[in-house]
């Protein structure tokens, strides 16, 4: 969704208002804006609808995984819940990242090393999943009540 983001939405925005620096030397506004809504707005769309929709975002499809409830287990996504692991997924991880990169090149630049600290913990975030038991949960899965199963493989209950 990034790569898509800025690759489509970035360049049209900066056609329209420009690179220019803002009085201070800094980004201009309208630029940190984008930024946020192509890294976290857009993604928080395209999955939230996904989600609810089908229980799963093109990737997902394309590798077989399915987002389901926990508990009960299997059950289909209520919309709810679709938007809640959504937006924790997508606006919740990077309202940090976003916060010191804002902060870094409007107030200090030394923020833009918490922004990379933040960064690290949205990187944490996913690979909670790596040694979550029993579930293998991601820090948005276990908010959410969420997990992501393959439907490939058989499950016996």
């Amino acid at each position: 969704m990034w790569v898509a983001g800025f690759a489509l939405v970035f360049p049209i925005v900066l056609a329209a208002i420009g690179v220019n620096k803002d009085e201070d030397g800094g980004w201009s506004t309208p630029v940190l804006w984008t930024t946020f809504i192509v890294v976290a707005v857009l993604p928080f769309v395209y999955e939230a609808v996904q989600l609810a929709l089908w229980g799963r975002t093109l990737g997902k499809r394309q590798i077989g995984l399915r987002v389901v409830l926990a508990d009960p287990a299997g059950d289909p996504l209520p919309i709810m819940t679709a938007l809640w692991r959504a937006a924790v997924n997508n606006l919740g991880y990077m309202l940090g990242v976003f916060l010191f990169l804002l902060l870094g090149v409007k107030v200090w630049a030394f923020f833009l090393f918490f922004m990379f600290v933040a960064a690290a913990g949205v990187l944490m975030a996913y690979l909670w999943a790596i040694w979550d038991r029993p579930l293998f949960q991601a820090i948005h899965d276990r908010y959410a009540g969420t997990v992501v199963v393959d439907d490939h493989a058989e499950w016996n209950p």
